[in-house]
């Protein structure tokens, strides 16, 4: 879904009609980008996002320091600067806490869901892609609110106060973009199709469609590889129902999506990690090594939950900012879940902080994608990551 997103540029149509309704202000600017991208994150990739976005945050910045240059000089020269790393660092910082809004937004989630059933077998564990969304998406809210206030103190101070001039620039690239295709209404259409297959399985507050299908029959993966069947089944361009076509002709129609486009945008290093990481937590069930782990760390019983949440995310924290999320999270996420177990707390007391934790890489550029494309734009130095 997210491959066919990205092939027919539907992207950046979203983030431009966002970005064209906020103001002049260089807050409300940040703003922007940080929903746009934190919103986009939740769906596709992480990395995509943020190589779409920075480009488009450029020229804002360019637009700006050329305005700005313009009233005062090179008196605001540093104001300038401050102001560009800021647009440009929020980028990777909005697509970083986009990812803990569904399920799907970042590989971490994913394995976190899939050590749920390989630690604890057919044990009916209620987090599905609805209950998961109910619970993240406030989360995510809260905390990309958090993080634009702090990099509005930290970075807009002091600098331009309004520049009606990139509204104006933003409207004129969306004045730009071509009408809106066939293949963009096809991906939206299928896309809504996905988010409501996942949403109706098993809401939680009623009885979803699971229920017509036999135990484990139909899961979040079913829905997902029924609307991936129909984006490579249906055409990119509007069919021509009266016309007859022979099969050389229909074999030349391109489809929402193909198998070239397939290999080059879809994560399969990702997949082989997950993988791999699925294997070893049978692994270390089956041999007994999540026991001898959960009792050597028996001796944090005495700490109260909130102490052991908070220690368990510091470590995580540290971790990825210097690892992949996905593989801290399939290192972690199981010694925690078997510490809860011997604790005799539920998993998801641990579970859920960690995984969620694994998100937060901000501190370096190897901490995540997103935050070596941003220090690659060569607008961001790596004490202001940091800072």
């Amino acid at each position: 879904m997210a491959a066919a997103v990205e092939k027919c540029d539907l992207h950046q149509r979203v983030a431009l009609s966002v970005l064209k309704m906020v103001g002049g202000e260089p807050k409300w600017i940040m703003l922007g980008f940080m929903m746009v991208t934190a919103l986009l994150s939740m769906f596709i990739s992480n990395t995509a996002t943020t190589a779409m976005m920075v480009p488009i945050a450029q020229s804002v910045i360019t637009q700006l320091v050329t305005d700005t240059q313009l009233e005062n000089g090179n008196g605001g020269r540093t104001n300038c600067k401050r102001l560009s790393t800021g647009l440009v660092l929020c980028i990777c910082v909005a697509a970083n806490i986009g990812g803990i809004g569904t399920v799907n937004g970042t590989p971490s989630n994913i394995v976190m869901i899939g050590q749920l059933k390989e630690l604890f077998g057919d044990v009916e564990t209620s987090m599905n892609y609805m209950t998961w969304l109910i619970f993240a998406f406030p989360l995510m809210v809260i905390c990309l609110m958090t993080a634009w206030v702090t990099l509005t103190l930290f970075f807009l101070r002091g600098g331009p106060t309004k520049d009606d001039h990139i509204k104006e620039m933003l409207r004129k690239r969306y004045e730009n973009l071509p009408r809106i295709s066939y293949a963009e209404k096809s991906v939206i259409v299928c896309f809504f199709i996905l988010l409501s297959l996942w949403i109706f399985r098993d809401p939680g507050f009623f009885k979803g469609f699971k229920n017509f299908f036999p135990k484990d029959c139909y899961t979040d993966a079913t829905s997902a590889m029924i609307v991936a069947a129909l984006l490579f089944a249906l055409p990119a361009e509007k069919p021509e129902l009266c016309t007859y076509k022979s099969k050389e002709e229909m074999k030349k129609k391109s489809r929402l999506m193909d198998w070239p486009t397939m290999q080059k945008s879809f994560p399969w290093s990702v997949v082989l990690l997950l993988g791999g990481g699925f294997a070893l937590a049978a692994g270390v069930k089956e041999a007994g090594l999540s026991v001898k782990i959960g009792k050597s760390l028996a001796t944090l019983n005495h700490l109260p939950l909130w102490a052991l949440q908070i220690l368990t995310m510091a470590i995580v924290m540290s971790v990825t900012n210097i690892c992949s999320n996905t593989v801290t999270a399939t290192i972690f996420v199981p010694i925690v879940a078997t510490l809860a177990s011997e604790m005799q707390r539920h998993p998801f007391s641990l579970m859920l902080p960690t995984t969620i934790a694994c998100s937060f890489a901000f501190v370096l550029p190897v901490g995540t994608p997103p935050n070596a494309i941003v220090f690659g734009s060569g607008m961001v130095k790596v004490n202001d990551m940091v800072s």
